[in-house]
């Protein structure tokens, strides 16, 4: 049985590769959104971690850059969880 302390190491490290795959996304987002504005698109509302998602999927950049596919895959696993806990009936699929 593991003890308490080993758990929330575990819980730390799980949340600093989120936040390190947060951190990623956001910069490709912002990289994005800047090449967008001077090309004259109008990317005002859009946060720098959707701006890195879209940037993801249209420019398909999967397997081009060391670690984006992990921090997609961490990133976009997190946004279903919290839809499927919000839109579910109480208690179904937890």
């Amino acid at each position: 049985m593991e003890t308490p302390t080993m758990e929330i190491k575990s819980t730390e490290c799980d949340a600093l590769r989120v936040k390190e795959a947060e951190e990623m996304l956001r910069e490709l987002g912002h990289i994005y959104a800047v090449a967008l504005a001077q090309r004259g698109h109008n990317i005002d509302g859009k946060s720098h971690l959707t701006n890195g998602l879209a940037a993801y999927y249209i420019l398909d950049l999967k397997g081009e850059v060391e670690g984006l596919d992990d921090a997609v895959d961490a990133v976009v696993r997190i946004i279903y969880e919290e839809v499927r806990r919000k839109l579910s009936p109480i208690g179904v699929g937890e």
